[in-house]
């Protein structure tokens, strides 16, 4: 019989994190990646809510998901453990897009999605033969000379996903987290989901997620880049959503939208679907109110307009579309790109008011991995030791934070969260009274924690991060 390993599971993040001690969604990649290998003993360490890590913890391997602000402190907790002989592989989002910076700091490095790759680092790990890089990617990976690598070409099998071993964290969290798709055709040049999952959608089969969904006690949030999808994949979540609907227990749930499916019939029937299983709040990428932003960056497709002059009534029509099906919006909006000034955040906040948005209104900053950071970099404006970490023609970083706060705690005012949850309030009146109460009490907590965590967020300072030895067995 194969030899079990102790492996020591680790989601980074820094305390000054805007989810510290915040977050109410169940990470995801550990209990998946432990599941696509499970004859081994896991233990499961969140950094958004652990407070550390005892780096004299009994362990075989380290494996630690890296998100952006988590970066410093994973590369701390590996350096404590790989000073102990324990070897440490590295992945996640932000690792994926700086893999030659990380692979300093580990034994190995995991490029991509991460299923069809843990077996693999594992089986090597016993036989204690890591190679240096485990890519999973349909791109060639150039590594540096004398370095090894493990290349799946191609992305991820989705009907082949195990369930997540998801008993193995210790604490309950507020929303269970599933998907069904990965993938996104609109490859905005801001956001690294395209390079990270492909431009077209995959599924996993209805059932799987269904079950899954099945056995959760309350909340959900569907991991999914769009919970609306796009036109090849409308039947797709009509069918998904048919099935959540059919379920012998009604469960809430929450995900990321796009606006441009209450633009098009068929999408309104996703959109109506979507209700009818539950649907309760949309995170909705908004990106700007400056039409010449949204087309240079080629979000605008996501708001279902076709051009430039009639993007923010089209904004407008798509958003009162899906409010009046009773989904709360959250507005998520960056702003300075070329064309952005001061008062863009100010037109911003006003466009969020008008329209009962939960502002989230944060400057634009550059990842590694997106052609953003590439084109910004390629005409030398990109400094990834800042802040804010590209030169805006007309804005000082010093007036872009003092000006975001200031707008902050204009959106997060009382009498603000009252007017909006009196607008929604006003969406569910035909509803039995228990379900309206029910989301309006929904509504108001969902606003009073944002207003909690959205004044810290990845644009403070990091601060220096200590490794609590104090938590034994953590």
């Amino acid at each position: 019989m194969d030899r079990r390993l102790r492996i020591l599971m680790v989601l980074a993040a820094s305390r000054s994190d805007p989810m510290h001690r915040n977050d109410p969604f169940m990470p995801l990649s550990l209990p998946l990646l432990a599941a696509t290998a499970p004859d081994h003993d896991y233990r499961f360490v969140d950094l958004l809510w652990d407070e550390g890590v005892d780096p004299r913890i009994d362990c075989d391997l380290v494996a630690i998901s890296v998100r952006l602000t988590g970066e410093p402190r994973a590369y701390e907790l590996a350096r404590a453990f790989r000073a102990r002989g324990i070897p440490v592989v590295l992945g996640g989002p932000q690792v994926s897009a700086v893999p030659l910076r990380a692979i300093r700091h580990a034994d190995a490095v995991a490029v991509g999605e991460g299923e069809p790759l843990w077996p693999e680092i594992v089986a090597d790990a016993l036989k204690g033969t890591l190679k240096d890089f485990y890519v999973c990617s349909p791109e060639p990976f150039v590594a540096p000379p004398g370095r090894t690598v493990h290349h799946v070409s191609g992305f991820a099998d989705l009907s082949r996903v195990p369930t997540p071993m998801r008993h193995l964290f210790k604490r309950r969290y507020h929303f269970d987290t599933v998907f069904s798709t990965r993938g996104c055709p609109i490859d905005c040049d801001f956001c690294s989901v395209s390079a990270l999952f492909g431009k077209g959608f995959r599924h996993r089969p209805i059932q799987d997620v269904v079950r899954e969904i099945d056995t959760f006690r309350n909340y959900f949030y569907l991991l999914d880049d769009t919970v609306f999808g796009k036109p090849s994949t409308y039947d797709y979540y009509l069918e998904l959503y048919q099935a959540i609907a059919g379920l012998p227990r009604r469960r809430y749930w929450t995900g990321q939208a796009n606006l441009d499916a209450a633009a098009d019939p068929r999408g309104r029937e996703v959109v109506d679907r979507a209700v009818d299983a539950g649907l309760l709040y949309a995170m909705v990428g908004m990106e700007s109110v400056n039409p010449a932003t949204l087309e240079r960056t080629g979000a605008i497709r996501k708001m279902g307009a076709r051009t430039a002059d009639e993007v923010l009534d089209r904004m407008r029509e798509n958003i009162r579309y899906l409010q009046d099906r009773g989904i709360i919006l959250s507005g998520w909006f960056v702003v300075g790109y070329d064309d952005d000034t001061l008062q863009t955040y100010q037109d911003t906040l006003a466009f969020c008011r008008e329209m009962h948005l939960v502002p989230v209104i944060s400057p634009v900053k550059a990842l590694p991995g997106t052609r953003l950071h590439r084109r910004l970099k390629a005409d030398g404006r990109l400094d990834d030791s800042r802040l804010l970490n590209f030169r805006h023609p007309s804005m000082a970083d010093e007036d872009v934070l003092a000006m975001r706060a200031r707008i902050t705690r204009e959106g997060y005012t009382w009498p603000r969260i009252w007017e909006r949850t009196r607008f929604y309030a006003s969406r569910w009146k035909g509803e039995p009274a228990r379900e309206a109460i029910h989301k309006i009490i929904f509504t108001w907590i969902l606003q009073a924690k944002m207003r909690g965590g959205i004044v810290h967020d990845e644009f403070l300072p990091e601060e220096p991060d200590v490794i609590d030895r104090s938590v034994a067995g953590t």
